[in-house]
């Protein structure tokens, strides 16, 4: 499939990759007959070198976590497992290890616009006024990605050099060893780069609203992205070569910021959706589809209860497709949150499996089922020809 096949390469936000695919997606929704801007964001590109730490003579390898400042040298230790002991512990100048409950999740990055939890602001307020040299963050596992150790922060406005460790390594190596100076390196750039927000729209003589189909197009690093989402972006494209409704205005846009700690993109659509005065009638988002053995799964947000019993008999019509539920980790929640109404396509084993391959290089083409991007494609396209607005 020429379409995954193009875009299921790493395209982090503003780097030379995304604006390559950005470029050929532009291309390709121009030649479908849709109008396409392209606004330019400033945002940063990172590169990683060998980072470790060295506890008694051993080097131990750790991980970078994206847009962190670099650090080299040898210092004391400390650590805190919550927020209690966090706010006790003598951490200036220090290597700060954080464990247990300060370290369960990724924290979100500082001033999210969509969703800033209170919990995450306490930790984060609290590592900066206490000013250590580094961070390591004693992590393992999550549900949310197939990282392991996971990274707690991925944030370039959080200015301490920061990195994750393995919790079993931590636990054999380094935890006897609290208290001693241990030498530590995180090698670390960050570049000033440019992204593109695309928007492609086909306009309506009269239009009755406006219809939006996205998938975000951006990844994390280390990743070819391929579920995750070059397959939703793909789907997004062959259903925009098929939309025949007359009566909505029809906004194509592959989000670029949303795997970034700054949602520039999405945040850019919102401005431009202000500035005209658009209401949006519906959106679509498509997530995260695909996965080799799976089903498509369709949830909706915001719908009345005829609404429902159309789109039921949508999903009946269509092969491969089924009813899921709904989830908002994604670019449809600020309008869900907002009450317009949502359709929000994954796969249908996104949260039993398919997580546990994404944000890692484990996420490539082969865990596609083209055919059912194909599927998915068309549920969209019938979705959308048949929307009437209740």
């Amino acid at each position: 499939m020429e379409l995954l096949a193009e875009i299921a390469k790493p395209r982090p936000v503003g780097t030379v990759q995304n604006q390559e695919i950005t470029g050929y997606i532009e291309s390709y929704l121009e030649d479908l007959g849709y109008e396409t801007i392209k606004v330019p964001f400033d945002c940063k590109v990172w590169e990683a070198g060998e980072s470790f730490l060295t506890v008694d003579g051993r080097k131990l390898a750790i991980q970078v976590s994206p847009f962190s400042e670099s650090f080299n040298g040898t210092a004391g230790t400390v650590a805190a497992g919550n927020i209690e002991e966090l706010q006790r512990a003598e951490c200036e100048g220090r290597i700060l290890f954080l464990t247990e409950d300060l370290a369960k999740e990724p924290l979100q990055p500082k001033d999210y616009p969509f969703y800033y939890p209170d919990e995450h602001k306490s930790i984060i307020e609290c590592l900066e006024a206490k000013s250590p040299c580094a961070v390591i963050a004693v992590t393992g596992e999550t549900s949310m990605s197939g990282l392991k150790p996971f990274y707690l922060v991925e944030d370039g406005n959080f200015h301490i050099p920061v990195a994750s460790l393995d919790k079993e390594v931590f636990a054999e190596k380094v935890e006897k060893a609290l208290g001693k100076e241990m030498k530590l390196a995180i090698v670390s750039r960050n570049a000033p780069s440019t992204a593109y927000q695309l928007i492609a729209s086909k306009k309506a003589v009269n239009p009755e609203g406006t219809i939006v189909i996205c998938a975000h197009m951006d990844t994390k690093y280390n990743t070819d992205g391929a579920l995750d989402n070059a397959s939703g972006v793909a789907a997004m494209l062959y259903a925009a070569g098929n939309i025949e409704n007359t009566r909505y205005n029809i906004d194509i846009v592959p989000f670029n910021s949303e795997e970034y700690y700054d949602p520039q993109g999405e945040l850019i659509y919102l401005e431009k959706l202000r500035e005209t005065g658009t209401e949006v009638t519906l959106v679509v988002n498509i997530d995260t589809v695909a996965h080799i053995g799976s089903k498509t799964a369709v949830a909706s947000v915001n719908f009345s209860e005829k609404e429902e019993h159309e789109l039921d008999k949508v999903i009946s019509s269509c092969t491969g497709i089924v009813r899921g539920q709904p989830w908002y980790a994604g670019d449809h929640a600020i309008f869900a949150f907002g009450g317009t109404k949502c359709v929000i396509i994954y796969a249908s084993d996104l949260f039993e499996e398919c997580l546990s391959y994404t944000h890692c290089p484990k996420d490539t083409t082969e865990l596609v089922d083209e055919g059912l991007i194909r599927k998915t494609a068309e549920f969209v396209c019938k979705l959308v020809n048949s929307y009437k607005c209740k």
